[in-house]
């Protein structure tokens, strides 16, 4: 399975968001609230509403700053590969 150019920026937004919001909001909710009974629903909730605000805006952010390491790398982005 190919993952086509144009999709590049979201499935990156989809998995760095995924992983962003699982990690922060375990290590903010135990630091701050700590290991108590409720402590998984708690960190359910705030990871889920976590990913519904990060995984928008990294949809929005990743591709232009793709296209912007890119160009000082000197790589083409993938829109501008010449197709055959």
């Amino acid at each position: 399975m190919t993952l086509s150019p144009r999709f590049v920026g979201p499935a990156i937004g989809l998995i760095t968001g995924s992983i962003t919001s699982i990690c922060m909001t375990f290590v903010g909710l135990a630091v701050n609230y700590g290991f108590h009974p409720d402590f998984l629903a708690r960190w359910a909730k705030s990871a889920v509403i976590s990913y519904m605000t990060v995984v928008p805006l990294l949809m929005i952010l990743v591709p232009p700053i793709q296209r912007f390491v890119l160009r000082k790398a000197g790589i083409p982005a993938p829109h501008q590969v010449p197709r055959p």
